[in-house]
C-alpha cells in the first residue's frame, strides 16, 4: 500500500515536473519569440529610420540644389535689372539730347526763315541799286566818250615807252650776266 502511494506520488511528481518543464519550455519559447519580435521590430524601425534619413538627405540635397539654382537666377535677374537700368539711363540721355537738338533745329529754322525774309528784301533793294548803277554807268559812258580816245592814246604812248625801257634793262642784264659768267668760272 505504501509502495503504491509512493509510486503514485512519484508519478504525480514526474507529471508535475514535466508540466513545469513544458511551462518553462513554453515560457522560454515565448521569451525567444518576444525577443525575436522585438529584434525584428527594432530592425524594421532601424531600416525605416535609415530610409527616412536617406529620403530627408535626398530632399535636403534637392533643396540645396534648388537654392543654388534660385540664387543663380536671382544673380542673373539682378544683372539683367542693372543692364536695363543702364539702358534706360542711356535712353533718357539720348531722348534729352534729341529733344535739345530738335529745339535748336526749331530755333535755327526760325532764324533761317527770318534771314530768308531779309534776303528777299535785300534782293529787291539790290535790284533797284543795280538798275540805278546801270543808269549811272550809261550816263558816265556817254560823258567819257569824248575824253576816252585821248586817254587811250596817252596810255599807248606810255606803254611804248615802258616797253623800250624794259628792253634796254633786259640788254643791260644780259651784258652783266655775260660779264659775270667768266668771273664765276
Amino acid at each position: 500500500m505504501r509502495h503504491r502511494d509512493l509510486k503514485e506520488r512519484l508519478a504525480e511528481n514526474e507529471a508535475h515536473r514535466r508540466s513545469l518543464e513544458e511551462k518553462h519550455q513554453h515560457a522560454r519559447e515565448a521569451l525567444d519569440h518576444y525577443r525575436q519580435a522585438v529584434k525584428d521590430q527594432r530592425d524594421q524601425d532601424q531600416r525605416r529610420h535609415e530610409q527616412q534619413l536617406q529620403q530627408l538627405q535626398a530632399e535636403l540635397r534637392q533643396a540645396q540644389q534648388t537654392i543654388v539654382v534660385k540664387q543663380e537666377e536671382v544673380t542673373r535677374l539682378n544683372q539683367e535689372g542693372a543692364r536695363l537700368v543702364a539702358e534706360l539711363s542711356h535712353t533718357r540721355q539720348a531722348l534729352q539730347q534729341a529733344q535739345e537738338f530738335s529745339r535748336r533745329q526749331g530755333q535755327q529754322l526760325e532764324a533761317l526763315q527770318s534771314i530768308e525774309q531779309r534776303n528777299g528784301a535785300l534782293a529787291v533793294q539790290l535790284a533797284d541799286k543795280d538798275a540805278h548803277a546801270q543808269a549811272l554807268q550809261e550816263q558816265l559812258a556817254v560823258a567819257q566818250t569824248g575824253s576816252l580816245s585821248t586817254q587811250v592814246r596817252e596810255l599807248e604812248l606810255a606803254l611804248v615807252q615802258a616797253q623800250a625801257k624794259c628792253e634796254a634793262q633786259q640788254g643791260i642784264v644780259a651784258e652783266l650776266r655775260t660779264y659775270l659768267q667768266p668771273a664765276a668760272g
